[in-house]
């Protein structure tokens, strides 16, 4: 059995393909072919018979719901790094207490103009989801504090009135629980933090 390359089988591309799991054969079609798991080269491959039942072309409904409950945020900002300690945690916290505080430069405003923009504060927020060591609440020092729960969905810790927190330290009652999530117990949470938080 051959390995998969993580390239497309079409001689005029060489683009990585995103639905070919690691572990697959050297040819897979992808998960989301409607040949996936009955062409010849899925023949022992480990995902043949998930892929072969259809699972991997469906569509996830929480796709449409996040997509739905983000079409209000206006500015998003993604902080990543394969890697940790490389201060992640540090330069989200730092940006997002620097855009609440944030004034208009300008230096010439009109009145009413003034008004409009003290009508209309940034509001801000931090949304925490390193789920093994979750360390905004501290940064923050917001330990101890709960998320806000209603019929509308989970509220977020505010830190000001314009900066609202949202990170699973506020769910555990212990900041030294470890939570070792992977797959779909932490892709879920993940979803659930974009689509449920007001």
């Amino acid at each position: 059995m051959k390995k998969k390359s993580n390239m497309s089988t079409n001689n005029t591309s060489t683009e990585p393909k995103d639905d070919i799991p690691d572990d697959a054969n050297e040819h897979c079609p992808g998960t989301k072919s409607e040949k996936a798991g009955k062409a010849s080269s899925c023949e022992g491959c480990p995902n043949q018979r998930i892929c072969a039942s259809g699972v991997g072309q469906q569509v996830d409904p929480a796709i449409a719901q996040i997509k739905d409950a983000l079409s209000n945020v206006k500015h998003k900002i993604l902080v990543l790094s394969g890697k940790g300690g490389v201060g992640k945690s540090t330069v989200s916290s730092q940006l997002a207490l620097t855009l609440a505080n944030r004034k208009n430069t300008k230096t010439e405003q009109s009145q009413q103009e003034e008004e409009e923009e003290e009508k209309s504060v940034q509001q801000i927020g931090i949304l925490d989801v390193d789920l093994c060591g979750p360390s905004i609440p501290r940064m923050f020092g917001l330990e101890g504090q709960q998320l806000h729960q209603s019929n509308l969905g989970w509220g977020p810790v505010y830190y000001q009135d314009n900066l609202g927190v949202v990170s699973i330290g506020f769910m555990l009652s212990n900041l030294d629980d470890a939570v070792i999530w992977r797959g779909p117990k932490k892709n879920g949470l993940i979803k659930q933090f974009l689509r449920d938080v007001y």
